[in-house]
């Protein structure tokens, strides 16, 4: 899981959160799995064929499953599944594993016959936690897996928003090819800019209310000013748009007009600007 750390906010296992639902996962995953694969040399015991032997263990480490569950939302490190983490997801499940591994271990001494050894040292505890880890790890790896995934998703998505909204607060300041003129603005403020003459306007939007500013210089100097803003888009030869402020467009091959908020103005886009316009303002910028 490269990009997490023990500390990351993790969402909490299914089978930890629904403690009954989750006994009942174990319970129908296990006996299926045994029941097909006859897994690690499982047999039948000296009371019950082997099917009941399955059931009688799996359906009794689920049960004792969901009791540590319980148990263990008792312990305040681990009540608050709103304060998950990813060491608390480990933790829980490695407690949860292990509540298994000795109930099956102390089950053997139930269902086994007499052994020709004794069964009461650290090989055979071992290997019943062992044994039960490989088996009942893969449930918890499965919704994990998708927390996992539902946790990337959510933290591109989180930094896609931050960016764009450093994006939004950014101050632009445009420069003037008269010496001592310039503007700056916040990014998000701009409508809409187009040129007439030797002059290119700015259409800001501030307290509600729609400025004209004017600046002595070509629409192309200031394109190449606005360039590191990706929600600026040049739609004519004549206009620089500002995506996020795009309400609807109208038009056809020939060309569209667009309607800004706030805006009287409708904004062109040229027929030759239609197909990367549609492919921008696909993208939301919003």
């Amino acid at each position: 899981m490269k990009g997490l750390d023990l500390n990351t906010k993790y969402p909490q296992n299914y089978i930890i959160k629904k403690p009954l639902l989750g006994a009942v996962i174990l319970f129908v995953f296990s006996l299926g799995f045994t029941l097909l694969y006859h897994p690690l040399n499982s047999h039948k015991s000296i009371y019950f064929e082997f099917e009941l032997t399955m059931l009688f263990y799996t359906f009794t480490a689920s049960l004792f499953a969901w009791l540590s569950i319980v148990l263990m939302k008792k312990i305040p490190f681990l009540s608050n599944k709103k304060d998950w983490t990813l060491l608390k997801e480990l933790l829980a499940i490695y407690l949860v594993l292990q509540t298994i591994g000795i109930v099956i271990f102390l089950l053997a001494f139930l269902v086994e016959g007499p052994a020709p050894h004794s069964r009461w040292n650290l090989l055979t505890f071992f290997n019943s936690c062992k044994y039960s880890f490989l088996i009942y790890i893969f449930p918890f790896a499965f919704f994990m897996a998708l927390n996992y995934r539902f946790t990337r998703l959510n933290f591109e998505a989180s930094i896609n928003e931050f960016k764009t909204d450093l994006e939004q607060e950014l101050v632009i300041n445009i420069s003037s090819s008269l010496k001592k003129e310039s503007l700056s603005f916040y990014a998000n403020d701009l409508l809409f800019a187009t040129s007439d003459g030797n002059y290119v306007f700015f259409y800001l939007s501030r307290n509600n209310k729609v400025q004209k500013v004017p600046i002595r210089n070509s629409i192309s100097n200031i394109e190449d000013q606005l360039k590191q803003i990706p929600f600026y888009f040049r739609c004519h030869r004549a206009f620089i748009v500002n995506l996020n402020k795009v309400q609807s467009k109208r038009g056809n091959a020939l060309g569209y007009t667009l309607s800004l908020a706030n805006c009287d103005e409708k904004i062109p886009v040229s027929r030759k600007n239609i197909k990367p316009f549609d492919s921008l303002f696909k993208k939301s910028f919003i």
